[in-house]
């Protein structure tokens, strides 16, 4: 037997509308796409603990809201990254930065893919500009390899 339940955009908001509510209590902002859920927040470096724990409550209690939705999150593909400047960034050495998803804990990555942009942890965009340099370079090679293939 097989059944397939697809929702519209409107059914879809409705269906995720009390998750967006669970998100918020914790004072943590979200972004929904079909198959992506985005938390962030943003602090002062001094106050990442009290950032790190919101984060985490929120993640346990909407990964409970999640499973009484019966919707599983992926903690394989969940990253964290911590944006800002070098400076703060090095404040971040000394404190628990990571996030724990159900029985995982995901450690932080410098750099994570948003809508197909490349963003590191102090938005400079190198890693960016990086791929899509290389992406053009591959396909231009492709390009000459196969217009010099194709002369008479």
């Amino acid at each position: 037997m097989y059944l397939k339940v697809q929702l519209g955009p409107l059914k879809f908001i409705a269906y995720t509308e009390n998750g967006v509510d669970t998100i918020k209590q914790h004072n943590v902002n979200v972004h929904l796409y079909v198959d992506d859920t985005q938390l962030y927040a943003c602090c002062h470096p001094l106050n990442t603990v009290d950032t790190h724990q919101r984060i985490s409550r929120c993640t346990a209690d909407f990964l409970m809201w999640s499973a009484s939705h019966r919707l599983q999150l992926n903690a394989d593909k969940t990253e964290v990254i911590w944006v800002g400047s070098k400076h703060n960034q090095t404040k971040l050495q000394h404190h628990d930065v990571t996030v724990t998803v159900g029985t995982e804990t995901i450690q932080p990555v410098d750099v994570v893919r948003n809508l197909g942009v490349w963003m590191d942890h102090e938005l400079s965009m190198k890693q960016h500009i990086i791929k899509v340099a290389g992406a053009c370079f591959h396909q231009l090679k492709t390009s000459t390899t196969n217009s010099a293939t194709c002369r008479p």
